[in-house]
């Protein structure tokens, strides 16, 4: 029997106590992140699947380091 491929998805997450609210992520990415209205802080959209070269990208320029990717289920 051979063994069943699992694939895990990840989502990207923004450390808040890192973030220096720069807005490099809004600019470069924005149908994944957006700055909430309420509270003043970036976050991330919901989404089925995230752009993954896009997000990585934003990771990369990040320039304290706060965005991160998520293991999930």
């Amino acid at each position: 029997m051979e063994a069943k491929e699992v694939k895990m998805s990840r989502i990207p997450v923004i450390n808040m106590g890192e973030c220096n609210d720069c807005e490099s992520c809004l600019d470069l990415c924005p149908s994944v992140f957006k700055r909430n209205e309420e509270t003043g802080h970036i976050e991330t959209v919901e989404l089925p699947e995230y752009p993954e070269d896009e997000i990585q990208e934003v990771i990369n320029c990040c320039p304290c380091d706060c965005i991160t990717w998520e293991e999930v289920d």
